[in-house]
């Protein structure tokens, strides 16, 4: 009797099991297809989480959060900018803020130099490299120029904005002189069309000496281009100070953001010894040390 009731019993239980047993194998098959599927989304994460620690100052664990974004999406350019930017933070140890372009270079003898300058001046943009378009998140950006002394009266300042579908400019200003040396700013105005993202934009900005005779006039030229990082927008969509939104536009490569939120800071807070340290390591960065101290004017108002 207790024979045939544990047989029942096994036979029962025997039911109850796969006809065919799972293997090892067969499990992790799926593992490959769910990575591939999260392919994506990870490298947000990857990008966001870097940004993050950025905000909060924590390099190093930023960094290797943009190199795993970089492994997923190699020769990215927003994790390969977040790379080389966090790394130079690394490496200057002390200093707030710094801004390393893709090509690095600097031309400083761009420009036909004028009759209205002194021996040795000449404008400087405040540009991080002359090799590469500097970017920008903005539709309307704004541009800074480093205006030295002059001999002479400089007659007008002119901004043009051109793109290469148009004979004629995207946007064009002429500027009452400032009369002395110091940094200017020029806005595209709200009236004029937005910059299209990844479009690149030439400018030119020009001092003139004599209006009959352009060929006198000292000028500068350089591209610029619209860019947008979703990673970066949501990030910025979060809490943080100006001193936050400037070092998170430098680490993403948005050199024109950076600076314009700086140099707005100046002018809000001027006598703030935080705010000046990270306009000097930004512009320090970028090899630019001789217009840290200079003056921000007020400039520059369209001449009708």
């Amino acid at each position: 009797m207790k024979h045939r009731f544990w047989a029942s019993y096994l036979l029962a239980a025997l039911a109850f099991l796969p006809l065919e047993p799972v293997s090892t194998t067969q499990v992790l098959a799926i593992e490959p297809v769910d990575e591939l599927a999260q392919a994506k989304p990870a490298y947000t994460q990857y990008m966001l989480l870097g940004y993050s620690e950025t905000k909060r100052r924590n390099y190093r664990k930023a960094l290797g959060y943009f190199q795993q974004a970089e492994r997923l999406r190699p020769g990215d350019r927003y994790a390969t900018s977040a790379i080389r930017n966090v790394t130079s933070y690394i490496q200057r140890g002390r200093n707030r803020i710094a801004f390393v372009p893709g090509r690095p270079g600097r031309v400083r003898s761009a420009g036909t130099r004028g009759s209205c300058f002194q021996v040795g001046q000449n404008i400087i943009p405040l540009t991080p490299t002359d090799k590469e378009a500097q970017r920008t998140t903005a539709e309307r950006p704004t541009l800074f120029f480093y205006v030295p002394q002059t001999s002479t009266t400089v007659q007008a300042l002119e901004f043009v904005l051109r793109d290469d579908d148009s004979i004629d400019p995207l946007y064009k200003g002429t500027f009452k002189p400032v009369g002395q040396n110091g940094i200017v700013s020029v806005d595209v105005p709200a009236d004029q069309p937005s910059l299209q993202i990844g479009k690149e934009y030439k400018w030119t900005f020009s001092m003139i000496c004599d209006p009959n005779n352009r060929d006198k006039d000292s000028y500068v030229e350089g591209t610029i281009v619209r860019s947008q990082d979703e990673n970066l927008s949501l990030q910025l969509n979060q809490p943080n100070t100006d001193l936050d939104r400037a070092v998170l536009f430098a680490t993403a490569g948005f050199w024109e953001d950076s600076l314009r939120t700086l140099a707005n800071l100046r002018l809000q807070r001027p006598n703030d010894p935080e705010v000046q340290k990270y306009w000097e390591d930004l512009l320090n960065s970028v090899e630019i040390k001789e217009v840290v101290n200079k003056p921000l004017l007020p400039c520059c108002t369209v001449q009708k």
